[in-house]
C-alpha cells in the first residue's frame, strides 16, 4: 500500500501538518503520486482539521504528530472499502495532498452511515548511519 508526504512536508515537518491539514479524509484507494483531485474523487469520508486536532511530541528520538482520536463523519459520502483504503490528510486552501498512509481496518462502508477515525501517528525519524 502506497505512502505520501508532499515535499513541503518534508522540507518543513509535522509542523507543516498541524498547521496546514484542514481535512481528514477516508478515500477508497491511493496510488503514490495521486493528484489532489483524485484524492477528492476518491473520498468516502471525511472530517475537519484544525490546528488543535494535532499533539507534536516525541517517541525516544524521533518527533512525532499524532491526531486527534474520535474525530468522526456522521454520515459517509459513499460506499467502499476493503484492502485499498487510505486516510488522506488534505490543505483544502491550496489543494495540497498533505500526507496519506494505509486504513488497516478493511470495513466496508456505507454511504450515509457515520464513520470513526482513531488516532493516527505521523514520525519523523531521526537519521540513522
Amino acid at each position: 500500500m502506497a505512502r505520501y508526504a508532499h515535499p513541503d512536508v518534508l522540507f518543513n515537518g509535522p509542523a507543516y501538518i498541524k498547521a496546514n491539514c484542514n481535512k481528514m479524509a477516508l478515500i477508497s484507494a491511493y496510488t503514490f503520486g495521486d493528484s489532489y483531485a483524485t484524492v477528492n474523487a476518491a473520498i468516502l469520508a471525511e472530517v475537519a482539521m484544525t490546528t488543535t486536532d494535532f499533539t507534536q511530541g516525541a517517541n525516544g528520538n524521533n518527533v512525532t504528530l499524532t491526531t486527534a482520536s474520535g474525530k468522526s463523519d456522521s454520515a459517509a459520502n459513499a460506499s467502499g472499502g476493503g484492502a485499498t483504503m487510505h486516510i488522506a490528510f488534505l490543505d483544502t486552501a491550496t489543494s495540497k495532498v498533505l500526507w496519506v498512509t494505509e486504513e488497516t481496518s478493511d470495513q466496508t462502508i456505507t454511504a450515509g452511515n457515520p464513520v470513526n477515525f482513531q488516532a493516527l501517528v505521523y514520525t519523523a525519524n531521526q537519521p540513522t548511519a
